[in-house]
């Protein structure tokens, strides 16, 4: 089955989400990264799509979904842990499979040690920590800090995928001159005057400073979740360095774990990534 575009009102923001397969299947939800889209998961999906129904949606503020009027409440991590909940509700999905790559890994890890522990069935987290605030490198959450909130713009398409190019190669795991054009052209929005940039609000961010000082310790909800596991990590990852990652395993024994040649993430695009999240969730 091809890929169809669905949106859905949540929370009176509308949310776009890719849809694969059949919905009569069990479900795999899959969440991007931070300033990313649900069209990172085409290659996983469509590896998926014979077995399950694969929804991956834009968070708010990212791709086809609707931007926030308030973006210190609606980007917020607690926000869109609702707004994940909220969208599972409306989409009746009662049992669910789960991957995250790095801000999805994160949500994943909040839903599943909390309002979703009864619905997944199995968490797969790419290339994030319990606490990316103490657990990742300084210069890491630094160069994310600068690049996120300034996107550039440009005048072509063909220029956007150049700066994806500088800004990912070296850290995403290999993609192929296709699967970068294919991430550009995903990407890519108009400005009002006519030139391109990267398809989301660039005040993502903003809800960052928003976060509830009542919050549970990310690493308590991390050991809390009973649900089978999978940690990917990019062996030259700089937001799951070794140390957090191997606290994740002494924390959850249980976890299976596959780590790929690359900084972070790993694109979930290939055989040896894509094969062991296929093995898990069967």
């Amino acid at each position: 089955m091809a890929r169809s575009d669905e949106f859905v009102t949540v929370d009176g923001i509308e949310i776009h989400y890719s849809a694969w397969g059949d919905r009569a299947d069990p479900t795999v939800l899959c969440v991007h990264g931070l300033s990313r889209n649900g069209r990172d998961f085409d290659p996983l999906a469509r590896a998926l799509e014979d077995d399950y129904h694969v929804v991956c949606p834009d968070m708010p503020g990212r791709g086809l979904s609707q931007w926030a009027d308030d973006p210190a409440e609606r980007y917020s991590n607690g926000a869109m842990v609702e707004t994940l909940v909220d969208l599972c509700d409306t989409l009746e999905l009662d049992t669910l499979r789960y991957v995250g790559t790095s801000m999805g890994g994160g949500l994943g890890m909040a839903l599943a040690g909390g309002p979703l522990a009864d619905r997944i069935e199995r968490l797969v987290i790419n290339d994030m920590p319990p606490n990316p605030e103490t657990d990742s490198a300084p210069e890491a959450l630094g160069r994310i800090m600068e690049y996120v909130p300034e996107p550039p713009t440009v005048e072509t398409v063909t220029a956007l995928e150049e700066y994806f190019r500088d800004l990912y190669e070296g850290r995403f795991s290999e993609m192929t001159d296709a699967e970068y054009r294919r991430l550009a052209v995903t990407s890519a929005r108009r400005t009002d005057a006519g030139r391109v940039t990267a398809h989301y609000d660039p005040r993502i961010l903003a809800g960052e400073d928003d976060e509830d000082a009542e919050a549970p310790d990310p690493w308590d909800v991390w050991e809390a979740i009973d649900a089978p596991l999978l940690v990917l990590r990019g062996t030259d990852s700089d937001i799951l360095p070794a140390e957090p990652f191997e606290r994740m395993i002494e924390t959850q024994p249980d976890a299976e774990t596959v780590e790929i040649d690359c900084g972070h993430a790993p694109a979930l695009n290939t055989p040896e990534q894509i094969d062991p999240i296929r093995d898990f969730f069967a």
